[in-house]
């Protein structure tokens, strides 16, 4: 666990603490809160209270209190007749199409938001995680270094990475928004940013139920890299995944919006995900031609979108 995933985790137990009125946290108080508001909020989300109330209690030095949070149950999950309760899905933009995000940059310039500004740029063009928006690093004249949000003390997961702008004006821009954002006066820009574009994007689209946030660009870099001959591999490396089925859960093909030639991975980090996922690339790469699979290879390989044979298969 990063020390910012940490900071994000210690700020979600300080408002549960408030929120519920627990001055003197003890193991019973925590634990009998965080049962009672099971249907307040989303499984994932109830889990990952859990896990920041646990980490408040260690680094407390409550580890036998700590120990007690982590193995508290949700109880409308654990019960099969209480999952009508579980609290519906907040519906979340996934794609952002180019006249509104063209909309709403003009909107940023004529508001003079340029923190949101910023922030929206770089999203949209690195497709990196919000969290991830503090500490990039830009190298030289065209690289820039992500360092992964969701990185693993023991490796098994989160990649960091580093993407090659090929494009000078758009890292010399990108790099401008990134030194904005940064020196911004706020406590904490990213979490701004995230609040302010949720204001923002009311006001500009008010009839709107569902309205694009930080990650939807995300997913928008998601369907975008899918609907390109990249390699899963390339993809992944690009998001900042070890596994080239974790990128699955990231956009649409069909939802492909813009051209991401200005993008390259770097070559270190891709053969890294290809050797972590060696096992899967072979399984298909040794699949036998089927109907159920020609629509996936001509997506995924350039060969037979472009009408040639695969190198690795011999002409009947």
């Amino acid at each position: 666990m990063n020390e910012n995933t940490k900071e994000e985790y210690r700020r979600l137990a300080k408002h549960f603490y408030t929120k519920h009125g627990i001055v003197k946290p003890t193991a019973k108080t925590v634990c009998d809160a965080l049962k009672d508001c099971a249907t307040d909020y989303r499984p994932d989300y109830w889990r990952r209270l859990r896990t920041a109330l646990a980490l408040m209690a260690e680094e407390s030095g409550f580890y036998k209190a700590a120990n007690k949070i982590k193995a508290t149950i949700n109880p409308i999950t654990a019960d099969r007749n209480k999952r009508s309760q579980i609290k519906p899905k907040q519906k979340r933009q996934k794609t952002v199409n180019t006249a509104d995000q063209k909309q709403l940059l003009d909107y940023l310039v004529d508001k003079k938001e340029r923190t949101v500004f910023a922030g929206v740029e770089l999203v949209s063009h690195l497709g990196c995680r919000p969290a991830e928006l503090r500490n990039l690093q830009f190298v030289g004249s065209c690289y820039i270094a992500i360092s992964s949000a969701k990185k693993t003390e023991d490796g098994t997961r989160g990649l960091d990475r580093i993407l090659e702008i090929k494009d000078n004006s758009i890292f010399n821009s990108l790099k401008e928004c990134h030194e904005m954002l940064i020196n911004a006066p706020y406590s904490d820009p990213i979490r701004y940013v995230q609040k302010r574009l949720d204001t923002l994007t009311q006001r500009l689209w008010p009839k709107r139920k569902v309205r694009p946030s930080l990650y939807s660009w995300r997913h928008q870099m998601g369907a975008d890299l899918k609907a390109s001959d990249l390699p899963s591999e390339e993809i992944a490396a690009i998001m900042g995944h070890q596994s080239i089925n974790s990128v699955q859960v990231y956009g649409n093909p069909r939802s492909a919006q813009h051209s991401r030639n200005y993008l390259k991975p770097d070559k270190g980090i891709v053969r890294q995900v290809q050797k972590r996922n060696q096992h899967r690339l072979t399984k298909h790469k040794d699949e036998p031609i089927t109907l159920n699979n020609i629509s996936r290879w001509i997506k995924q390989n350039h060969h037979a979108a472009r009408g040639r044979p695969r190198p690795d298969i011999e002409p009947h």
